[in-house]
Formats: structure tokens, sequence, C-alpha cells
């Protein structure tokens, strides 16, 4: 029997479909710094609801921390994994201050967050459901936390 060489832009994991489906959902609206989001650098202000939005689809917990003096939110996976799909907005080399665990009671006590959350999962159900369909590479796959870690 003949091996099927996958498509190398298919998704390789659920992470990596859900990369891919947020990838193609982030926007302005979703931000939280609408006026400083552009297309070049889609992932900026989105780590809250990209995080809560991680967590709903493949569990686990949330992450905090300054990261070049920005309040930086990702998950920690089930599998003791870190995920951070939205790393990227820092550029190559941030500092990440030391990281805590918070619950996502408290990341939803801001109203603003969980409009933008809202929105944001409803693109990402619509755009998920064309991932399948048209799978397109997240940026070489899914981002693990590379972060230089700094005290402060």
């Amino acid at each position: 029997m003949e091996a099927v060489e996958k498509h190398p832009c298919k998704a390789r994991s659920d992470a990596d479909e859900i990369a891919s489906a947020l990838a193609c959902s982030w926007c302005k609206e979703t931000s939280y710094d609408p006026k400083g989001w552009s297309a070049r650098n889609p992932a900026w202000g989105q780590c809250a609801v990209t995080a809560l939005i991680v967590q709903d689809l493949l569990g686990g917990a949330l992450l905090q921390a300054q990261v070049d003096g920005h309040e930086h939110y990702w998950n920690l996976l089930p599998n003791a994994e870190e995920l951070d799909l939205t790393r990227e907005q820092f550029g190559a080399a941030p500092e990440v201050g030391s990281a805590l665990e918070v619950s996502r009671d408290y990341v939803l006590s801001f109203p603003d967050t969980v409009q933008r959350y809202q929105k944001l999962r409803a693109l990402v159900e619509r755009n998920r459901h064309s991932v399948k369909d048209h799978p397109r590479d997240f940026r070489g796959g899914t981002a693990r936390r590379s972060f230089k870690k700094v005290a402060f």
C-alpha cells in the first residue's frame, strides 16, 4: 500500500487547527488595543480572549505575566505543556516576568474582555469549519512558549 503524503498546510493537531482558526479570526474588534492592532501584527492585543478560547477547546489553566511591560495571557494545557498562540505580538526576544495562574472568572471580570471573547469565539467557530475544509499553516505550527524569563 502506498503511503499518502499529508499536505504541508493541513493542521497537524487540534491545537494547530485551533491556532489557524484563531489567526483567521483576529481583528481590530477583538483586540484589547484596537488603535495599535494591524494586519502586520494580528496577534496584538488578542492574548486574553485567545487564551480563553484555547481553554474552552483544549482545557487546562490560564497563565498571566508581564511581558515587555504589558499584561499577557497564555495557556497551560492538561499535559503540562504551555501554549502561547499570541507571543509573536512581542517580537523575537521579549522579557517575561514570573507567570501566575489566574482564574477564568478573573479574566472574564472585565466587560470589554467578555465582549471581545464572545465576538472572537463566534468568528473562531465559523472559521474553524473553513480551516477543516481549507487548512492553512499557522506560521509553522503552534507557538510553544520560548520567552526569556525575567523576574520582576
